[in-house]
């Protein structure tokens, strides 16, 4: 090959790599334009554990909605709730039907496994949750970000467990929705502080630049999705 032949032959090596590279990345563009992130919360204090298995049966429903790219990740408020133990389940919906309904399947049965077995814990870390979700979301390249937390909405932390008293600033823009929000003794003998609890996480929440929502029920929260 002449000299003036290499220099066409791998000038047509860099336009064709050019070109595989800008159709990959105009593919996961693509991809993440229609693509949704949902991280589910689980609020397993002892005054909510009553619910686990309801909110268990609506994030199984709300998984059969996942289309493919889709990411779905499941992790429950304990103690101390930012640590890696505390998560469930995380994956990312593949392309093919078949292997897609295959993964929810198996992840369902994951969460029916983990509600057979599952304990209540002493203390509620609401904030330790969320800061965790937040991070997971920021990571997925998505057009939405949406966190679903069941929970009472009762936050109790352990001597050892220190938050900042504000919600962190990687929220921005995500969805939080706040569903089966229980009633507590104390809001029965007190209807005001039942009002005043939603308030008080919906102005953090706002604060910290995301949308509030409260979803009344599991009806209310697969409509959301199955409608998306």
């Amino acid at each position: 090959m002449t000299q003036l032949g290499r220099r066409v032959f791998n000038t047509g090596l860099l336009a064709t790599a050019a070109t595989g590279s800008a159709l990959a990345v105009g593919a996961c563009e693509e991809r993440s334009a229609t693509a949704s992130a949902v991280y589910g919360l689980l609020d397993v204090s002892k005054s909510y554990f009553r619910e686990v298995d309801k909110a268990l049966r609506t994030l199984r429903v709300t998984m059969g909605f996942m289309r493919a790219h889709d990411s779905f990740a499941v992790a429950e408020i304990g103690a101390c709730s930012f640590t890696d133990e505390a998560v469930l389940l995380s994956f990312t919906a593949p392309d093919r039907p078949t292997e897609r309904q295959r993964l929810v399947a198996a992840y369902g049965q994951k969460l029916a496994d983990y509600g057979s077995r599952a304990k209540p814990a002493g203390y509620t870390d609401i904030r330790g949750a969320l800061l965790q979700a937040a991070q997971h979301l920021a990571a997925r390249q998505a057009a939405t970000h949406t966190i679903v937390l069941f929970s009472d909405l009762e936050e109790d932390l352990p001597a050892n467990c220190r938050r900042d008293p504000n919600l962190p600033a990687t929220l921005r823009g995500m969805e939080v929705i706040a569903t089966n929000v229980t009633r507590l003794p104390e809001d029965n003998r007190e209807p005001a502080r039942y009002a005043r609890r939603l308030d008080g996480w919906r102005q953090l929440v706002e604060a910290a630049g995301a949308r509030w929502r409260v979803a009344p029920d599991a009806a209310a929260v697969t409509s959301l999705f199955r409608d998306s």
